[in-house]
Parts: C-alpha cells; structure tokens; sequence
C-alpha cells in the first residue's frame, strides 16, 4: 500500500509517533489513518507560519523601540547597553555588529527570539520596562508594567518552543498547550496594535484546521 511506502520513505521510527497516536486514540493501529494525522500536523505546521512570522517581527518592533527610548536608535553599538545584557545575550549581539554593523534594520532579523524572550526579564525592567512598555505595548489595559512584561515572557516561551517544533519539522499535533498557541500570538499582537490582531485574524487559518482534528 502507499501509506507503507511513505512510511518507509520519511522513516519508520519518525511514522511511530503518529501509529501511536492513533492507537492511543482509537485502540486501532492504522497505517492510513496514521498518515492523515501526518498530512494535518504538516499543514497545522505551514497554517502557523504566517501568525508566527507577524507575532516576532511585531515582537521584535515593539522591543527594539522600547530599547530605543533608553539607549538610542543605535542601540546594538552602544555599550553601556550592551554591558546590561547577561553574558549570552552580550555575546550573541557582538557576534552580529563586531564586524560589520549596517543599522538596526540589519541585527534585528539576525537575533534569536530567544534573545528577545530574554529582553522580557526583570533585569530590564528600572531602564527599560517600568518606563517604557507601555508606550510600546499601548493597548495592555488596566495591566502594570510588571505584568505586562510577564505576560509577554510567558507567552514567548510557549510560542518559542512550538515555533522551533516547526522550524524543525518535528509533530506539534501533541503539544500540550496546541490550543493557546494562537490566542498567545493574538493577545501579543493586540497589545501592540489592534488593526494589525484584526488583519492577522481575517488571514489566518490555523484554527480552521484546529476545529477538524484527525484524531
């Protein structure tokens, strides 16, 4: 059957994961059914991509402009706050404007989202988010700095985690927060611009797939 030629094509021991799932859910062990739940992850994966592409560089936007307000637009060069960075997060920077620096609109997109997750920590918060988050997250209401700030680290590290499942083909099908994953990117996205969340809405199609599981 086809299903057993793809099966050994992708790999066998990778095809477990979705064999096992099927059983688990039907208490059949079916090789087609196995393989539809492989083609729903695949698309769930590629549907993710744009909501996930808009949730970082709005992330990133909002981030660097707050950053800006306290060192400068050339804040990749300014070392006062490249020396407020922890040690990974310093090192990873200069890797990017020791050699060749060509503007902010360069290192943005070179940085990992982790670095800017680790942005979102407390150590930031008597330079940069007491003062400044707010401007660059205006529609956070009746939210405090702190929390704010919070809701965005923990939300980042939710979308972070799946996002590399993604970006590494690996399954998302049994991610055990699948279902907030989208609410996360819209309420950060939200909080930045309102149109932008609504716009991201009308495009999307992650939850249409999400509304009609395999399994």
């Amino acid at each position: 059957m086809r299903y057993k030629a793809i099966e050994k094509t992708i790999s066998i021991s990778r095809f477990t994961t979705y064999r096992n799932a099927v059983i688990a859910s039907t208490g059949v062990d079916c090789g087609i059914k196995a393989l539809s739940l492989y083609e729903w992850n695949a698309n769930l994966s590629s549907d993710f991509l744009f909501p996930l592409h808009i949730y970082e560089v709005v992330l990133r936007n909002a981030i660097s402009e707050a950053i800006a307000k306290r060192y400068g637009t050339d804040w990749p060069i300014n070392t006062v706050f490249q020396n407020s960075l922890a040690y990974k997060n310093k090192k990873e920077l200069l890797s990017i404007v020791s050699n060749n620096y060509q503007g902010l609109g360069k290192v943005l997109p070179e940085l990992k989202l982790s670095w800017w997750e680790e942005m979102l920590t407390r150590r930031h918060d008597g330079r940069i988010w007491n003062v400044h988050i707010q401007t660059a997250f205006p529609n956070a209401d009746n939210l405090t700095a702190a929390q704010i700030r919070t809701l965005l680290k923990e939300a980042c590290f939710v979308i972070r985690k799946i996002r590399n499942r993604i970006a590494h083909h690996e399954p998302i099908f049994n991610h055990n927060k699948l279902l907030d994953i989208y609410p996360l990117i819209e309420t950060t996205v939200a909080m930045r611009c309102k149109e932008t969340k609504i716009w991201l809405d009308e495009i999307e199609k992650v939850n249409n797939l999400l509304l009609n599981p395999v399994i």
